[in-house]
C-alpha cells in the first residue's frame, strides 16, 4: 500500500479542477482573511458555507435542494456556483473552488439576488422564505 494519496480525479475520470466529493477523503476549506471580507460584504460567514456543504452532501442528512453550475474560470481558476437554502429559508449563493488533495475551498457566501432565487424556483421549485425589501 502506497502512502502517496489516491488521484481521485483519474481514478474516477473526472477532470482536476471539477466539483467532485470522495466520501471520507474530501476536506472543505476557506482563507480566514477572505472570511472576514465575506462577512463584512454579505453578512455570511464562510464557516457557514462549510456547515451548508457538509449538511448538503452527506448522505444522512435531510433532503435539502442543491445546484451547482459548470465550472468556469476566474482568475486563472475553475469556479463552480451552488445555490442552497440556509437555514433561514433564504436561498443562498455560493462561488468553490477544487484544490489539490481532495479540497473544496469556498470563495465567497451570499444571499441570492432575486433573477438568482428565481431560477433556483425553476429548478427546484423551493421558493425563498423571505422577500425582499426595496430600498427606500
Amino acid at each position: 500500500m502506497s502512502d502517496k494519496p489516491a488521484n481521485f480525479s483519474l481514478i474516477l475520470g473526472i477532470p482536476e479542477p471539477e466539483f467532485r466529493l470522495v466520501f471520507g477523503r474530501t476536506k472543505i476549506n476557506y482563507d480566514p482573511l477572505k472570511d472576514l471580507k465575506n462577512r463584512e460584504k454579505h453578512n455570511y460567514s464562510l464557516d457557514s458555507a462549510v456547515w451548508l456543504l457538509e449538511k448538503l452532501l452527506l448522505p444522512i442528512a435531510e433532503n435539502r435542494q442543491h445546484v451547482i453550475s459548470e465550472s468556469f474560470v476566474k482568475n486563472e481558476e475553475v469556479r463552480h456556483k451552488h445555490m442552497c437554502v440556509d437555514d433561514s429559508g433564504n436561498v443562498v449563493f455560493m462561488v468553490t473552488t477544487m484544490r489539490e488533495d481532495e479540497t473544496v475551498q469556498i470563495i465567497s457566501l451570499r444571499r441570492a439576488h432575486e433573477t438568482e432565487r428565481a431560477i433556483f424556483h425553476d429548478l427546484t421549485g423551493y421558493a425563498s422564505a423571505r422577500k425582499d425589501v426595496s430600498p427606500r
